[in-house]
């Protein structure tokens, strides 16, 4: 079977790409767009700023900050009651991942009648999505999650409470713009778990085993971007270079899923879903023993990766330089003041009998080059869970 390689993304990139949202949003023929985002971009100023001048461009529509961390149906449904009562007509999602998700839900729900657990990858959903949807515009505010270019949302979904993934080729945002200075802001221990979290999707696609030379050259240069840029923007946010560099990572980075992620999201999905917290953080803490857990069955990437980060092994080997990978993010993680385990966010044992299932459940370990089991979740979840 021939293999599939898409790329529809429109990116508009560049310091005070912003100004150009209004035209953008005119050759759509779109005047009252829903400004989805979240309580702490109205209350820091960006996003009332942002809105404010949209409206003084004679684009006026509603704002909805109800997006939570951790997106859920709720959110979505209360910004569709908005949307509707408002008569809007196209979406803007203002945020990190979590807001423009949201705004992908509220995207879907505007014309697919279904409960958004019907349009979850794992039961099909992707052949349901094919109504046409209202244009929809992403603009992130963070490094990282890469939802601007990517063609899902994560959602947690009723009844059952847990993330799924909703995807489809009419997903993709209709644009993206994507200013680094509207990252400038970006306290440090987001810069550090959004960051990461993008390292965390480039390595992931690299080692997926599916076949895709694109995403595999792509991926290698974002985590050369990280590299060299993820420290400077954690101890100097007003570093305009790095922040322009972590989200070019960021774009690369969600432009990959199309190769697929691998075991440190099909735990952190569930992680998010149960207990809570940032997601990106929360694949930082993953990262190292998802390496090590993968380690014979990726030794033939390792070498490649080792060279993207800067690693000089002790000796050229697939071993050597899978260790030094490790070694590498181990230390990356504390001097990010990454949390050594998933206590900071009140995980404990009794948690993990909730969380297996959904583990199997989720479609990214599909794509992990190690089969994964349950067993293996089950000690994966132990081990970042202290006695």
């Amino acid at each position: 079977m021939p293999d599939l390689f898409v790329f529809p993304n429109k990116v508009i990139f560049g310091r005070g790409a912003i100004h150009e949202l209004e035209s953008q949003l005119s050759k759509l023929n779109v005047s009252r767009p829903l400004f989805v985002t979240d309580a702490g971009l109205i209350k820091n100023g960006l996003g009332s700023t942002v809105h404010q001048e949209l409206k003084k461009e004679g684009i006026h529509g509603p704002i909805f900050d109800g997006s939570d961390e951790n997106p859920t149906e709720d959110n979505i449904l209360d910004g569709l009651e908005i949307y509707e009562k408002e008569k809007c007509d196209g979406i803007i999602g203002f945020g990190g991942g979590s807001p423009l998700d949201v705004a992908k839900g509220i995207r879907v729900k505007s014309t697919h009648p279904l409960p958004l657990a019907e349009y979850a990858i794992g039961v099909g959903g992707w052949d349901k999505l094919v109504n046409p949807m209202p244009p929809m515009a992403a603009i992130p505010t963070t490094a990282g999650t890469g939802s601007e270019v990517g063609r899902g949302a994560l959602i947690i979904v009723r009844p059952s409470g847990v993330k799924v993934a909703i995807a489809g080729e009419n997903l993709f945002p209709t644009f993206s713009i994507c200013d680094p200075e509207l990252t400038i802001n970006l306290p440090p221990f987001l810069t550090a778990g959004t960051g990461m979290d993008a390292l965390t999707h480039c390595i992931e696609e690299y080692l997926s085993p599916k076949f895709n030379p694109i995403v595999d050259g792509m991926v290698l240069e974002g985590i050369r971007k990280v590299k060299n840029s993820i420290v400077r923007a954690y101890e100097n946010g007003d570093d305009l270079d790095a922040r322009t560099e972590m989200m070019i990572a960021a774009i690369i980075g969600g432009i990959g899923f199309s190769k697929g992620l691998g075991v440190v999201h099909s735990l952190s999905h569930p992680i998010g879903s149960v207990i809570g917290g940032h997601h990106g953080t929360i694949n930082a803490i993953l990262l190292p023993a998802a390496l090590e857990f993968n380690f014979n069955h990726s030794l033939n990437r390792f070498l490649a990766l080792a060279d993207a980060l800067g690693v000089k092994p002790h000796s050229q080997t697939d071993e050597a330089s899978g260790q030094a990978v490790i070694t590498y993010i181990r230390n990356l993680n504390q001097e990010l003041k990454i949390p050594e385990d998933l206590s900071v966010y009140g995980a404990k044992y009794d948690h993990i009998p909730s969380m297996l299932p959904m583990c199997m459940a989720d479609h990214c370990h599909k794509t992990n080059p190690r089969p994964c089991s349950e067993e293996n979740f089950r000690q994966l979840l132990v081990d970042h869970i202290p006695q």
